[in-house]
């Protein structure tokens, strides 16, 4: 399990963050958008669609951007509107790019000769489930040699 899923798993049993990771709803977009042209905290609109902040952050630009290419809406606009900076709007386009990028170039990160964390993980199970094998193994030679 990589850090991300650990992390979103122990958001979802947190009663405070338990919408962590899961599909938005129309309806959450729609009070995320009205909350935050009103004026209402990053951290007041986290606790009442029980997500993180960061989660609401990053939804929130990426309606700021989907409005701007949908509607032809200027995006300094939408940022002052929203209490969103354009800064973070960028930020966020740039690390989109970066995510974009390592997903072309993970195939060349796997014949590196590397496993990933999720094979290394398959292999430790694999390599105790054999430990378990090797001792019922044993035990049973032990138990037959004792009825002969």
């Amino acid at each position: 399990m990589s850090t991300f899923q650990r992390k979103l798993q122990k958001d979802r049993t947190n009663e405070e963050t338990s919408n962590a990771g899961l599909k938005w709803e129309s309806a959450d977009d729609t009070y995320l958008l009205d909350s935050s042209k009103n004026g209402i905290s990053i951290t007041d609109i986290a606790k009442h669609l029980k997500r993180t902040e960061g989660s609401i952050k990053t939804r929130l630009v990426i309606n700021i951007l989907n409005n701007c290419n949908e509607n032809k809406t200027d995006l300094e606009e939408l940022c002052t509107l929203h209490n969103i900076s354009s800064r973070e709007v960028a930020n966020y386009e740039q690390k989109k790019e970066q995510r974009e990028k390592k997903k072309v170039t993970r195939p060349n990160e796997k014949s590196s000769g590397f496993p990933s964390s999720d094979l290394l993980e398959v292999c430790d199970g694999l390599s105790q489930l054999n430990k378990k094998l090797d001792t019922v193994l044993e035990n049973q030679c032990t138990i037959l040699k004792k009825i002969k």
